[in-house]
């Protein structure tokens, strides 16, 4: 059942909105009407006087010419008459776009949240004062519908093996995590706090592909890691050289910068373009670093990496450092930003 009290004030304001509308509008169709009229009284007036006549008109026609109700009083009003019946017409719409909504059943969304949107920036104390409750109307709007989003993206997920826990908006498939807004219909998939997948439709069969896709892509990579830690030492010292650094200490995210211009081949430098770019993602990146250099500990030529954890500055910054998962949760790791060779 829709909320008839919130309902009843969205009706009530529009059409209190619209009779305000209706007065602007015969306002402004009265002052043409009154400028109209004075420049036809004056023209009539000019046009008598030209030929002989046995009234002098004269008179009235320097009292008309001093009368300036157009510039004095018209001109002025005119913008803000013409601003208000237009701000005026864009409230009713809007109130009426979410009265409209919560008649929906279930809850149309969509058009509340756009409702929503335009009410939000009005200066109008009334609408104001509805705000929060048409807020509150959306959340619960959108819990229903991420319940039972959830309901059937977990049973479809259950079939092939794989989990998924969290509350709506936000759930957690394994190391990912999905952020639904179905107010605009789409979804963001993360590899802990990293964008793997910027725009799913919010169905079950485009939330699932879009996993997988994302699997294979991160998780499902056949890496050598011998090769990997290599790699990673010599974008290091490459960095470190670079930045002319003497404390042994490199930010991880020019690591990351350095190892993917390491990876490009001859094509990428003759040609650099999205053609021949040799892609290597920052979640890829994240998920080498932790099985790699954290979790298996790999060395080279002695060397091991010690990681630091990131100061609370560093953390706000995605160019200073990285989230790196650890667990079976996209929640479950730390923020990391300088890195240094430890000799084993």
């Amino acid at each position: 059942m829709p909320n008839e009290p919130l309902l009843f004030q969205l009706i009530q304001l529009s059409e209190g909105y619209l009779l305000r509308q209706k007065r602007a509008s015969a306002v402004q169709s009265a002052f043409k009407l009154v400028a109209d009229s004075q420049a036809k009284t004056i023209k009539a007036l000019r046009e008598y006087a030209e030929h002989d006549t046995t009234v002098n008109v004269q008179g009235a026609q320097e009292a008309f010419a001093r009368v300036r109700v157009k510039e004095e009083t018209i001109d002025p009003l005119t913008p803000d008459l013409r601003r208000e019946v237009k701000n005026l017409a864009v409230q009713i719409a809007a109130l009426k776009e979410c009265a409209n909504a919560l008649r929906s059943e279930p809850v149309d969304v969509v058009r509340l949240n756009k409702g929503l949107a335009v009410l939000q920036a009005s200066q109008e104390k009334a609408v104001l004062d509805l705000i929060p409750e048409v807020k509150s109307e959306l959340d619960l709007a959108q819990r229903a519908l991420g319940d039972e989003f959830g309901q059937k993206l977990r049973a479809t997920l259950a079939e092939i093996g794989v989990s998924i826990g969290g509350r709506p908006p936000k759930f957690e498939i394994g190391r990912y995590e999905l952020d639904a807004n179905f107010a605009k219909r789409v979804s963001v998939l993360r590899y802990g706090k990293d964008v793997v997948a910027p725009h799913i439709s919010i169905t079950v069969d485009a939330t699932v592909k879009a996993y997988q896709a994302a699997v294979r892509a991160i998780q499902g990579r056949d890496v050598d890691g011998a090769s990997w830690i290599v790699q990673f030492v010599d974008a290091f010292r490459g960095v470190e050289r670079k930045r002319e650094i003497q404390n042994g200490r490199v930010n991880l995210v020019d690591i990351y910068i350095e190892m993917v211009l390491m990876r490009q081949n001859r094509a990428f430098a003759i040609e650099p373009s999205k053609r021949t770019f040799a892609d290597y993602s920052r979640a890829q990146f994240i998920y080498d670093f932790y099985e790699f250099a954290i979790s298996r500990h790999l060395t080279h030529q002695g060397y091991s990496v010690m990681a630091s954890q990131s100061t609370k500055s560093q953390t706000d910054s995605p160019a200073k450092s990285m989230w790196i998962v650890e667990g079976d949760s996209p929640y479950d790791g730390h923020f990391y930003s300088d890195i240094q060779l430890r000799k084993e």
